[in-house]
C-alpha cells in the first residue's frame, strides 16, 4: 500500500469512528506525516468545504475521480472508503499483473541483450575469422547472419511500437479523443482491453446508482451530467444522445462497440429482470477472474515459447558459426 492510500485508509477509519475532520487529520499526521495534511488543515481554518478540500488535494487522480462521484451519495467517510476500495482493487490487480509479467520480461530482456552481444561482439569476430581462413558464406549462412543483425532491431521496433501505441491511447483517454479511441477499438488486443476498461468502469458507477431505485434512462442522464472529468464521458454522451433520440437501451447495446459481450449479456439480463440488481456486481467479479485466466493462459504459452526461441537462436548460432569453422579445420 503506498503512502497516499495508507493516509486515506487511516482518514476514513477515524472519520467512521466518530472523529471530526480536523481531529482525524491531526491523528493521521501523528501516525504518518503526509504533505497534504498541513494544506488540508489550513484550508479548513479558512472555512472551505471538506469535499472541496479533498478534491483540490494532491491525491491520486483515480481516487479523486471516484470520490467526485461518491461524495454526493454517501457520507464523507463512506465516499472515501468506497473510492479507496476501488483504487486498492485496481492497485492489487496491477501488482499481480506486474509480478506475473516480470519473469517473461526478464527472459525477453536477456534475449535482447544476448542478440546485442551476438551482433556487436560475436559476429564481427566471426567475420574476421571467416576472412582470415577464406571461408565463403553460403546462402543459408548469409540469411542467418542477416537475421542475427535484424533481431535487435526487430525487438526494439516491436517494443517501441507497443509502448508508443500504449502512451498514445493513454493520452487519448485523458483528453477524451473519441476518434483515436474508436480507431483503437478496431484493433484486436487494444479493442478487447478498451471494452473491458469501459465496461468495468460503467458497471461500477451504474451499480452504485441502482441502489437508489432509479430507472436506466435517468441513471444514464445523471452519469452523463456528473461524469464530466472522466474518460467514461465518451460512452455516456453517446448513450444519452441515442436515448434522447428515442432509441431503446436494449437496441443501443446490440451494436455498442465500447462494451464487451459479457457485460452486454449481464446488462440485458438486468433490463429483462430489474430485480436482479446484483447482475453488474457478478459481472465485475467474473471479469476480474476472466482477466486472471487470460493472463495465466498467456504466460502458459509465452514462457515456453521464449525458451524455445532462445534455444533455437543458440543452436542456429552454433550451426552457422561453429560448423563452418570445424569443416575448415578438418580440411587442414
Amino acid at each position: 500500500m503506498n503512502k497516499d492510500y495508507l493516509f486515506l485508509k487511516n482518514l476514513y477509519t477515524l472519520l467512521d469512528s466518530g472523529y471530526n475532520m480536523e481531529e482525524a487529520l491531526i491523528i493521521c499526521d501523528h501516525i504518518m506525516h503526509h504533505d497534504v495534511i498541513a494544506e488540508m488543515l489550513m484550508k479548513m481554518q479558512l472555512g472551505e468545504d471538506l469535499q472541496t478540500i479533498i478534491l483540490e488535494s494532491h491525491m491520486p487522480k483515480l481516487f479523486l475521480e471516484y470520490f467526485r462521484f461518491f461524495q454526493n451519495k454517501n457520507s464523507l467517510s463512506e465516499a472515501i472508503s468506497k473510492s479507496l476500495n476501488i483504487c486498492m482493487m485496481n492497485e492489487e490487480y496491477r501488482q499481480k499483473l506486474k509480478a506475473k509479467l516480470t519473469y517473461p520480461l526478464i527472459l525477453l530482456t536477456f534475449l535482447f541483450l544476448f542478440s546485442i552481444f551476438v551482433v556487436f561482439f560475436l559476429l564481427p569476430q566471426v567475420n574476421q575469422l571467416f576472412t582470415s581462413f577464406g571461408i565463403q558464406k553460403g546462402v543459408l549462412i548469409s540469411i542467418m547472419f542477416t537475421f542475427f543483425n535484424l533481431l535487435p532491431l526487430l525487438i526494439i521496433g516491436t517494443s517501441g511500437t507497443l509502448i508508443f501505441m500504449a502512451f498514445r491511447l493513454i493520452i487519448a483517454l485523458k483528453h477524451k479523443s473519441y476518434r483515436i479511441i474508436e480507431w483503437y477499438l478496431r484493433l484486436p488486443i487494444f479493442g478487447i482491453c478498451l471494452q473491458k476498461y469501459f465496461s468495468l468502469k460503467f458497471a461500477l458507477y451504474y451499480q452504485e446508482l441502482l441502489q437508489e431505485e432509479i430507472d436506466s434512462a435517468t441513471i444514464i442522464n445523471m452519469l452523463n451530467e456528473q461524469m464530466t472529468e472522466t474518460d467514461l464521458k465518451i460512452v455516456l454522451y453517446e448513450i444519452n444522445n441515442r436515448l434522447s433520440e428515442g432509441e431503446a437501451l436494449e437496441d443501443i447495446l446490440e451494436d455498442f462497440e465500447y462494451f464487451d459481450s459479457l457485460f452486454i449479456s449481464f446488462f440485458q439480463m438486468y433490463i429483462t429482470n430489474p430485480t436482479q440488481k446484483d447482475s453488474l456486481s457478478h459481472y465485475i467479479k467474473l471479469t476480474y477472474e476472466q482477466i486472471d485466466f487470460w493472463i495465466a493462459q498467456l504466460l502458459k504459452y509465452l514462457i515456453p515459447a521464449i525458451y524455445v526461441f532462445v534455444a533455437v537462436f543458440v543452436i542456429t548460432i552454433y550451426i552457422s558459426i561453429i560448423i563452418p569453422m570445424m569443416n575448415v579445420i578438418s580440411d587442414i
